[in-house]
C-alpha cells in the first residue's frame, strides 16, 4: 500500500512540475477550464461530457509525453542531431493530432448548441 501511495505522489509531483514549468501546460489548463465552463453553460449531455473528457485527456497525455520525450532528448544531447529532431517532431505531431481531434469533437458538440 505504501508503494502505491508513493507512486501517486510521484505522479502528482510530475503534474505539478508540468503545469508550473511548461508554458503549453498552462495553455492546456486554460483551454480545459474554458471547455468545462462552456459545457456547463450549454448543458451538454452525459455522453457529450464523456467525449469531451476523453479528448481533453488525450491532449493532456500527448502533451505530457511530448514534454517527457523533449526533456529526455535534451538530456541525451544539447547538440542538434537529425534523428533527435525527427523524434521531437513526431512527439509534437502527436500533440497536434490530439488537439485537432479535440477541436473537431468540441465543434460537433458545441456548434449545434450555439
Amino acid at each position: 500500500m505504501q508503494a502505491r501511495l508513493r507512486s501517486f505522489r510521484y505522479a502528482i509531483a510530475g503534474l505539478r512540475r508540468f503545469v508550473n514549468h511548461e508554458h503549453n501546460a498552462r495553455i492546456h489548463l486554460v483551454a480545459t477550464i474554458l471547455v468545462v465552463i462552456i459545457a456547463r453553460v450549454l448543458e451538454v449531455s452525459a455522453t457529450e461530457a464523456a467525449i469531451l473528457a476523453v479528448v481533453i485527456g488525450m491532449v493532456w497525455v500527448a502533451e505530457l509525453l511530448n514534454t517527457a520525450v523533449e526533456r529526455l532528448a535534451d538530456h541525451i544531447t544539447k547538440d542538434r542531431h537529425p534523428e533527435i529532431e525527427i523524434i521531437k517532431d513526431l512527439a509534437a505531431g502527436a500533440v497536434l493530432v490530439a488537439a485537432i481531434v479535440a477541436i473537431i469533437a468540441g465543434s460537433f458538440i458545441f456548434i449545434p448548441k450555439l
